[in-house]
């Protein structure tokens, strides 16, 4: 039997996953280059959310209201109003495609001018996230961050967690669900389909399409290649963003820590990367794919081994799973699970799935 805890904070966790690792496939299919300063985008955002919220908290003179109230589906938990919530979405997601931009016109795009090759953008981003991580220290440590998150918020800057102010429903059953299980869960599913829509069904997913498929072309067409790739960091700074406003209010899933200038990236990178190449690095729906696999996949396998040999420690070892799923992704599948789908044999097993409306030969 499942337990309902464990999916609902693995689910959180692997959303966050989705995210980062769609942000990395964003940014490597636009300039071929894996971004290592991703993860720390989300940790900006983060700060970024927490500060506005508590500020606006603060004008507003909410304080948060912690008693359950009874309802029909069991005890419900709603410390602040629905605005207090958006403020953070807002600002997390600004701040994190501002950082990204920052990035992208700042540093990546001199030097891919300059003609610089794959190391040494990589090797740019790096030098990117050890700047954001020490602007994050200095930040945290800075005597008017400490004032305002602590009132009235009572939040410990170098070890940021919100969690304690997450809605909250207790079922009749006993069952807690967290409230940013729902809103991660429904993030998921509703920015595939946003993207989805973006791709393939307006003029603007044409123009991104043949500009990461072949830009000389695309130029040759008429698109402005430059404007598309800005897009793209755009979308990727709003993803790394939400993935920092959900780690704030769910330092207990999986390997999310308390916000710090260093955590939880420095633990994650490892896993959003995995999601990136087990999804395949030119797959935008292979990405969120590849995320939530991992995300599963380190929990329950570890699980898994934790029952087989006794050992109680056995979670410490999660990123040991999601690196053999990626050996063998590369061994068996370099493509990843996008290139799977891709494969003739794959298309003819999904060919012979009935779907209503095709006709019985094979149709259109």
């Amino acid at each position: 039997m499942v337990d309902l805890n464990v999916f609902t904070t693995t689910t959180i966790y692997a959303s966050v996953l989705a995210l980062l690792s769609l942000g990395i496939t964003l940014i490597y299919m636009t300039t071929r280059v894996f971004n290592f300063a991703h993860p720390r985008l989300s940790l900006v955002a983060a700060y970024a959310a927490a500060t506005f919220m508590a500020i606006y908290a603060r004008s507003a003179h909410l304080k948060p209201n912690l008693e359950p109230a009874e309802t029909s589906i069991g005890y419900v938990t709603v410390p602040f109003p629905a605005s207090f919530y958006l403020v953070g979405v807002v600002a997390a997601t600004v701040f994190g495609v501002v950082a990204a931009l920052v990035e992208y016109y700042a540093i990546l795009k001199p030097l891919l001018r300059r003609g610089a090759d794959y190391l040494k953008l990589m090797i740019a981003t790096l030098a990117y996230d050890f700047i954001l991580m020490a602007v994050l220290f200095l930040y945290n440590t800075h005597r008017a961050v400490k004032s305002a998150l602590s009132n009235p918020l009572r939040l410990t800057p170098t070890s940021l967690s919100m969690t304690a102010y997450d809605v909250s429903i207790v079922t009749e059953g006993g069952t807690f669900i967290a409230g940013m299980f729902i809103f991660s869960a429904a993030l998921a599913v509703a920015l595939a389909a946003a993207l989805y829509l973006l791709l393939y069904r307006t003029t603007l997913g044409v123009k991104m399409r043949a500009s990461i498929e072949n830009p000389p072309l695309a130029e040759v067409l008429g698109i402005n290649v430059e404007r598309i790739y800005a897009i793209a960091w755009i979308l990727s700074g709003a993803t790394a963003g939400l993935a920092g406003y959900i780690m704030l209010f769910a330092t207990s899933a999986g390997s999310l820590k308390p916000i710090s200038a260093t955590s939880p990236a420095d633990e994650i990178v490892v896993s959003a990367f995995a999601g990136s190449i087990v999804g395949g690095v030119n797959s935008i729906f292979g990405s969120i794919a590849g995320g939530l696999l991992i995300g599963y996949a380190e929990t329950y396998v570890t699980q898994l081994l934790q029952a087989i040999t006794g050992y109680p420690e056995m979670f410490q070892y999660a990123r040991v799973v999601s690196m053999a799923i990626v050996a063998l992704t590369l061994l068996f599948a370099p493509s990843g699970l996008a290139g799977l789908l891709r494969s003739p044999r794959a298309r003819r097993l999904l060919s012979r799935i009935p779907v209503p409306g095709r006709a019985r030969g094979g149709g259109r």
